[in-house]
C-alpha cells in the first residue's frame, strides 16, 4: 500500500513513504536529501503557467511533479495534460496528473473503489486516498501497524462507489477523480 507524507518528520515512522510538498518547500527538502514530489494545485488562474511552475519545481530539486486539479474545466484539463506530457519529456521527470480518462472509469470501475494510498498529513493524521477525506481518517500516526489493524476501510469503498457513479456522469474525456472524491465526501458529511 502506497503512503504519502506531507512532513518529513513522518518519513521515519513510515519507511518507503513518498514526501509530497508544495512548490515553496521543494528546495529546502531536496537540499536536506529527501526525494521530493511537488504537489501543484491546478486552478483556473494557473493553467497558463503550469509548465513554468513544473519547470521551477524540477529546477528546485523535485524528482516528481504531481498536479491536482480543482475547479478546472474540460478544455483546461486537456491543455494541462498536453503540457504535463511536455514536462515529462523535456525535463525527464516523473509526472502524475490526478485525472483519469472517462473511458477507463467505464472500462474498469473496480480499480477506483480502493482505499490507497494513505496520506499522512502534517499533523500526523492518516487519511485514505487524498487530503479532503479527513472524515474518513484512520486516526493519528503512532504505531503504523496498530493504526491499520483497527481501521475499517469499507466506508471509504462506499465513498468511492458513490463518487464513481457521479464521475461516470461526467461527459468530458478526462475526469478529475480526486475532486469527485473530495466533493462527494464533503456532501456526505454535510448530509449527516
Amino acid at each position: 500500500m502506497g503512503v504519502e507524507v506531507c512532513d518529513p518528520r513522518w518519513l521515519a515512522a513510515v519507511p518507503g513513504a513518498e514526501l509530497v510538498v508544495a512548490l515553496d518547500e521543494v528546495s529546502a527538502h531536496a537540499a536536506a536529501g529527501h526525494r521530493v514530489t511537488v504537489l501543484i494545485d491546478l486552478v483556473p488562474d494557473n493553467v497558463a503557467v503550469l509548465r513554468g511552475l513544473a519547470a521551477e519545481a524540477v529546477g528546485e530539486g523535485a524528482r516528481k511533479v504531481r498536479v491536482r486539479p480543482h475547479g478546472v474545466d474540460r478544455v483546461d484539463l486537456v491543455h494541462a495534460a498536453v503540457e504535463l506530457g511536455r514536462v515529462a519529456e523535456d525535463d525527464a521527470v516523473e509526472v502524475q496528473f490526478d485525472v483519469t480518462s472517462a473511458a477507463l472509469l467505464r472500462a474498469d470501475p473496480s480499480a477506483f473503489v480502493r482505499v490507497d494510498p494513505l496520506v499522512v498529513t502534517a499533523d500526523g493524521t492518516v487519511v485514505p486516498i487524498c487530503a479532503g477525506l479527513e472524515g474518513f481518517a484512520l486516526g493519528r500516526l503512532g504505531s503504523w501497524e496498530e493504526l491499520l489493524e483497527g481501521w475499517d476501510p469499507e466506508p471509504v469503498r462506499d465513498l468511492c462507489r458513490v463518487a464513481l457513479t457521479r464521475a461516470l456522469a461526467d461527459t468530458g474525456p478526462l475526469v478529475s477523480w480526486y475532486e469527485h472524491l473530495t466533493r462527494t465526501a464533503a456532501e456526505m458529511r454535510s448530509g449527516c
